[in-house]
């Protein structure tokens, strides 16, 4: 699993920018659905925009976390060393499921909001 985890954050790497960017873009948009949109738009966009910034952020975390090589145990260092390798691993893979957790849920939300905005745009 962080083998997949470090392959495609050494894709998104180059793309931090972009993700930052897009967050920036998703919290102005935010804020002006927050204090200068009418109600209607607000109530329609404002988890729209939330959403793109909890993932660009997601995706950000996912590509700087996971960018660097991984440790890996040696056979002819200290016990002590190698258990400190794998509690580093270890919290590795917790920081994976988590990541795959949030993003699971933006997802299911993202979905949420996109069936919302079919269904008012094309069968009210």
């Amino acid at each position: 699993m962080l083998a997949f985890y470090q392959r495609w954050a050494r894709r998104m790497y180059p793309a931090r920018a972009v993700f930052i960017v897009l967050f920036l873009l998703a919290l102005t948009t935010f804020g002006w659905l927050l204090f200068s949109a009418t109600p209607e738009q607000a109530q329609r966009w404002q988890l729209t925009a939330v959403l793109c910034g909890v993932s660009s952020l997601l995706l950000w975390l996912w590509a700087v976390l996971f960018y660097p090589e991984l440790p890996t145990t040696d056979s002819n260092a200290t016990t002590l060393y190698n258990i400190k390798i794998r509690l580093q691993r270890l919290c590795y893979y917790v920081l994976a499921l988590l990541v795959t957790v949030l993003l699971l849920a933006t997802t299911y939300l993202g979905l949420r909001v996109l069936k919302g905005i079919i269904a008012t745009l094309f069968f009210s």
